[in-house]
C-alpha cells in the first residue's frame, strides 16, 4: 500500500531544542532550561521507541533534509517488556489537524503490539488529546487516580495552571 501522505512518519530523535520547542508550541509543558544541556538528550536517547513525522515534500531520498524541522513527534519509553509510557504526541501548530497525532499513535500501539504485547501502556492526556486515545483502546484509570511528580512544574503552578486552561479553551475550539 503506497502512503501518499504530505507528512513521513519514521523513528528517529529530534533535536533536544526541537524537542523543546515542539512540546512548548503544541501547548505541553517544556522541559526547563537547565535540563536541556543533559537530561533531555539522555532522555531521548534511553527512548525504547520514538517517531519524528516530517512534511513529505522537504525529504530527500526517503530521508529529513538537512536542517529539516520536525511536524511532529511521539515516544514510548519503559522497560520495553512489560511496563510503557506513550508520551511526548506533539504536533507543531501550523501542522495540526492534518492526522498526524492520530497516525503517531497508531504507530506506537501498532509497535507495541508487535514488540511487547504484554505491556502495560499508560499515558497521561493533556484535555486536547482526551478524546483521541481511547480510539486506540486507552480506558481511563478509574476509580483510580493518576497522578504525577514533576519538582519545576510543582513550582511553578500558576503556570501549570494557564497553560491547562489554554489546553481546555482550545479543546472547546474556543481559541
Amino acid at each position: 500500500m503506497s502512503d501518499n501522505s504530505e507528512y513521513v512518519i519514521v523513528p528517529g530523535t529530534p533535536s533536544s531544542e526541537w524537542y523543546h520547542d515542539l512540546r512548548k508550541l503544541a501547548g505541553l509543558t517544556p522541559p526547563p532550561p537547565d535540563a536541556m544541556s543533559e537530561s533531555v538528550p539522555r532522555s531521548l536517547a534511553n527512548s525504547w521507541h520514538m517517531l519524528v513525522a516530517y512534511e513529505r515534500k522537504h525529504m530527500v531520498d526517503g530521508q529529513p533534509a538537512p536542517g529539516q524541522n520536525p511536524a511532529g513527534m511521539g515516544r514510548l519509553v519503559g522497560d520495553g517488556a512489560m511496563f510503557l509510557i506513550m508520551c511526548d504526541i506533539a504536533v507543531h501548530p501550523d501542522h495540526q489537524r492534518k492526522g498526524i497525532g492520530k497516525r503517531i499513535s497508531q504507530m506506537l500501539v501498532d509497535y507495541v503490539d508487535a514488540h511487547a504485547p504484554h505491556a502495560y501502556v499508560s499515558l497521561v492526556a493533556d484535555p486536547m488529546g482526551q478524546a483521541l486515545y481511547p480510539k486506540f483502546g486507552f480506558e481511563d484509570v478509574k476509580p483510580a487516580v493518576g497522578m504525577f511528580r514533576c519538582v519545576y512544574s510543582q513550582k511553578d503552578k500558576e503556570g501549570r495552571k494557564a497553560i491547562l486552561e489554554r489546553q481546555l479553551a482550545a479543546a472547546r475550539g474556543e481559541i
